[in-house]
């Protein structure tokens, strides 16, 4: 049994460093925290059985308070998907391209882009995103593509083609920005899934530049529990190890 228990902590462990490596580097925390907490347990319980009453009272009091943590960051995830405004520049963050299409992801954020700017005639747009595994444009091209296709004036697009993180996203936007209008904006709208905006509105902060949410409506319900889950994840990612996916 403890050869089985030493193998399973080993896979979490392993597990961890491949998705950190590999894919969505905050995506780690999930198998490294399952490791963590049957570390915790394990060593609660092993003082327990020598006649320890403090470990027990430990464990619920750990267990309540990664519980209230939890709650706390998805309240203020959702709190992100509150429209904030109108901006004369609005950034529309790059998601999956299948091909040259976009994935249904990009596709809502697209939808949301479309019609702040039918809304905001004045407002200039900036698509930013580079080229990952899979795609044969890039995530900019394929968003410019795509408006276009729906009617937007083409002059209105700006592409920013580099960015492969949401930090990366704002800085080199800001920086684009700033050669083509001799200045950085105050503030700027930002487009992305409901769920994103509040840790992106986080990095502009540190950048300087207040972000005004524009929400993309994830779709299916399923989906949305899901992103918006793995998102409580990302945002302690961005927190406690400065992950900028």
């Amino acid at each position: 049994m403890k050869k089985r228990r030493i193998i399973g902590l080993a896979v979490l462990l392993g597990l961890g460093v491949i998705l950190w490596m590999t894919m969505y580097r905050y995506a780690a925390l999930i198998p490294w925290g399952v490791a963590l907490a049957w570390l915790a347990f394990r060593g609660c319980a092993a003082l327990g059985r020598r006649g320890h009453k403090l470990p027990g009272r430990i464990w619920t009091v750990l267990l309540v308070l990664v519980l209230a943590a939890a709650l706390l960051t998805g309240g203020l995830v959702l709190s992100g998907s509150r429209s904030a405004g109108e901006a004369g520049y609005v950034l529309v963050l790059g998601a999956g391209v299948n091909g040259t299409e976009p994935s249904l992801a990009l596709t809502q954020r697209l939808e949301a882009a479309l019609a702040y700017l039918q809304a905001h005639p004045q407002a200039q747009c900036i698509v930013s995103g580079g080229m990952g595994q899979g795609e044969q444009i890039t995530e900019a091209r394929c968003m410019f593509n795509w408006l276009t296709r729906q009617g937007v004036d083409p002059a209105r697009i700006w592409l920013e083609e580099q960015a492969t993180s949401t930090w990366e996203n704002l800085a080199f936007t800001l920086a684009l920005l700033q050669e083509n209008t001799g200045r950085r904006p105050e503030t700027l709208a930002v487009v992305s899934s409901e769920y994103h905006l509040y840790r992106a509105g986080l990095m502009a902060r540190q950048m300087g530049v207040q972000a005004l949410g524009v929400p993309a409506n994830t779709y299916p319900v399923i989906d949305r529990i899901y992103y918006t889950y793995r998102e409580i994840l990302a945002l302690w990612g961005y927190w406690i190890f400065g992950m900028t996916n």
